[in-house]
């Protein structure tokens, strides 16, 4: 499960996106530009939770079976603010996080150019072989209309590329 989040306040939307692992299928997504940050995090929140009760909390041999995370980039940071507030252990699963730079322990996923460049290949490639498989007609028409531009992949002007930038976060 993954949070993209936003301001909530009218422009770019929120996106969360949910996929069954191992077979990296989309069974859910949501997307709103006018939720604010606090409800957006306790909308993740109430969805691990729920899928957590679904699946069964793992045995303390067992691998986690939820795993969430959300882009800690600028609003992100209030993203991770509210998540602290509410407490990590107080959702479904296991929160990941980069933490292969030296040093770090920033919570979340930071999308670096470098790291769009190489999650949007591997987006790519796995949904042009099969591995990963999107079914929402939403996610489907953002991905149609996301474009490499320059030496970056974004949105067509006029369109909308948050459910893309929350399923680069699962990749």
């Amino acid at each position: 499960v993954s949070l993209d989040p936003s301001l909530g306040v009218g422009g770019d939307n929120a996106a969360i996106q949910i996929f069954e692992l191992p077979g990296l299928e989309q069974v859910g997504e949501w997307c709103h530009n006018k939720t604010p940050i606090q409800q957006q995090v306790k909308l993740l929140n109430s969805i691990t939770k729920n899928i957590e009760a679904e699946v069964g909390k793992p045995n303390s041999d067992q691998m986690p079976r939820v795993f969430w995370s959300v882009e800690n980039n600028t609003i992100g940071e209030a993203a991770l603010v509210v998540i602290t507030e509410l407490g990590e252990e107080n959702f479904g699963g296991v929160m990941l996080s980069d933490n292969t730079k030296m040093g770090s322990s920033r919570r979340g996923f930071n999308t670096t150019h470098r790291e769009k460049i190489t999650a949007c290949s591997k987006l790519k490639n796995w949904i042009e072989t099969d591995k990963m498989r999107v079914n929402s007609a939403m996610s489907i028409g953002e991905l149609k209309n996301f474009v490499a531009v320059g030496n970056t992949f974004k949105a067509k002007v006029g369109e909308r590329d948050d459910l893309i930038s929350a399923l680069l976060l699962i990749v």
